[in-house]
């Protein structure tokens, strides 16, 4: 499991004699062909149609590049064409969806092809925007690899409001304090397009002041020394992953850029071993921090100061969950009709109630995960109740609503707590969290290279190991095995032969089970309901089970004997 994202620090400009810098965002509810703009400040000159030497758009090479962050995924996930702009010196320009509805909305202003780009791409209050300028970050809107609206840390959601920059140099990171940013709905009554008898947005940021109209405010290029070395990216991984909150360990990894700047830098963390590359030796690579206690966060130095220099740069890494557990299929699309859509079996194609995650314990001993959450890129989507434990080497499904019908092959099945999934087709980040807040999986569809709207699921293959791909280019007579195998198998993880064990009868009807071993008399039992609560624990030392007590319904037995164990669905009439 690891956890990856983002954090651009201190940056170099190579003495500035350019910048491109984001100024304003203006989100509004008015319909389409809607208004919503992005305002840029060009220091020097700047061409925003070199593509460099591939002259392929939106790479590496190019010498600006608009990334979009939409609801929460990473900057390289999408991208803004702004490269009609040509070149541009000294101005603001404008990135918007319809021209005319500007003009109207802002009468003073000029826009026209010197000036204005427009864009097709829906963009919402919860999204981020980050100019890329011969490589480097030197402009960002919003917090990396973060929906605003998920946002506890900093307060930048701009729903049907403007976002301002304030007169103060742009460091190229995210620092809410650099902002204003009007109330929610602020821009509802005061938007011509959308409200009668509203002015016009113009004259409503005149009477804000400031730099909320449009064009104003200056300083926002850096000068006078800069750091040049970049903490580019982190990411943590679990070293082992057993079952309890603070029993293993785990590996923090910190890319850098802009090392072997002539000084020595002091690498320091607040727990664990510091090691890999040298910042004082190499101009890039990657720092690596072993041996950190599962549950611990830890702060990141790394400083030059000692030796004369200006770098002074820290990082905050969280801790991830560590437990054996892992999504081995998701499915995001549901077909469009009853037979090919309905995957919970309940007799209704619903594109939302069809939706599912398939989870998988990785491990020989039970897991329990009451109380761990589930989100995608918008909101929190199903909370595990209380005593969800997984048995051993067993499945669990999350549908996202309906009444789930079938047996699926056993598994514990459930329903999105919040009423639904509604993963994104287009792109979506869905991440598993302990109680504790820390991340114990995450499945982002943008980097897998997989259209997710296709009308099918997206599984492992092989199962549990493989990579994902999706479901019929697994197995072609298959869009979907929620709780089964890719072969629409059930799982099998009975590690007896056929003459060790037997349980009898099933169904029950008398509320006795009998339980009979050749091994041993002595068994221990477990006992689950269909969601994945524990409803019975004990050791036998008989071969009768009495289950009188238990209500009518499907049951997963769990029987462990010498080392070895069975697990089977128990229908109790």
């Amino acid at each position: 499991m690891k956890k990856n994202y983002i954090l651009f620090l201190l940056i170099s400009f190579g003495g500035f004699a350019q910048n491109v810098t984001i100024t304003k965002i203006i989100e509004t509810a008015c319909a389409a062909p809607y208004v919503k703009t992005v305002e840029l400040y060009v220091d020097g000159t700047v061409n925003f149609a070199n593509f460099g030497a591939d002259t392929t758009q939106n790479t590496a090479d190019d010498e600006v590049i608009l990334n979009y962050m939409n609801n929460g995924a990473p900057w390289a996930a999408n991208q803004i064409d702004i490269s009609a702009l040509g070149t541009v010196t000294d101005s603001f320009v404008y990135i918007v969806r319809d021209i005319a509805l500007m003009e109207a909305e802002f009468p003073s202003t000029t826009f026209n092809a010197s000036n204005t780009v427009g864009t097709t791409t829906s963009t919402n209050g919860d999204d981020g925007y980050q100019i890329v300028l011969n490589g480097v970050v030197v402009s960002q809107f919003g917090k990396t690899e973060t929906d605003a609206d998920l946002d506890t840390d900093s307060n930048w959601n701009h729903n049907d409001a403007v976002a301002t920059r304030l007169s103060n140099p742009d460091l190229g990171t995210w620092n809410p304090s650099d902002w204003v940013i009007t109330a929610e709905d602020d821009l509802d009554v005061n938007t011509s397009c959308q409200t009668a008898g509203a002015t016009s947005l113009e004259a409503y940021f005149n009477t804000l002041g400031g730099n909320y109209p449009l064009g104003s405010g200056s300083g926002w290029t850096p000068t006078g020394a800069t750091c040049t070395t970049v903490l580019v990216a982190t990411s943590v991984s679990c070293n082992t992953t057993l079952s309890g909150a603070t029993d293993d360990t785990y590996t923090a990894s910190i890319d850098f850029s802009g090392g072997d700047n002539g000084n020595t830098f002091v690498i320091g963390s607040t727990a664990g071993s510091v090691g890999g590359d040298d910042p004082s030796l190499v101009a890039s690579g990657t720092i690596t921090i072993t041996g950190i206690t599962e549950g611990t966060d830890i702060t990141v130095s790394v400083s030059d100061t000692g030796d004369g220099g200006v770098c002074d740069l820290s990082v905050d890494i969280e801790s991830p969950g560590c437990i054996p557990l892992i999504i081995n299929e998701v499915h995001y699309d549901p077909a469009t009709d009853n037979i090919t859509g309905d995957a919970n079996g309940d007799g209704v194609r619903d594109a939302l109630q069809d939706e599912f995650i398939e989870f998988y314990n990785n491990s020989n001993a039970t897991l329990d995960i009451s109380g761990y959450t589930v989100s995608d890129g918008a909101a929190l989507r199903h909370t595990f109740p209380a005593s969800t434990i997984i048995p051993a080497n067993n499945m669990l499904v999350v549908f996202g609503g309906g009444s789930p019908t079938g047996s699926f092959g056993g598994s514990i099945v459930q329903t999105a707590s919040e009423g639904e999934l509604n993963l994104n087709n287009g792109g979506d980040v869905i991440t598993i969290e302990n109680p504790s807040g820390d991340v114990v999986l995450l499945y982002d569809s943008t980097v897998t290279g997989i259209n997710h709207g296709l009308n099918q699921s997206v599984t492992r293959s092989p199962d549990f190991t493989g990579s994902f791909t999706l479901h019929t280019d697994a197995n072609a007579s298959l869009l979907f095995s929620p709780g089964l195998l890719i072969d629409g198998n059930t799982l099998s993880i009975n590690t007896f032969t056929n003459d060790e064990l037997s349980i009898s009868p099933n169904p029950v009807k008398n509320g006795i089970i009998n339980i009979k071993s050749s091994i041993s008399r002595v068994k221990k039992i477990e006992l689950y309901d269909i969601t994945g609560r524990i409803v019975k624990q004990q050791i036998l030392n008989s071969e009768t089970l009495y289950i009188q007590t238990l209500n009518s319904g499907v049951y997963l037995l769990k029987v462990s004997i010498e080392g070895k164990t069975a697990t089977t669905k128990l229908l109790i009439q």
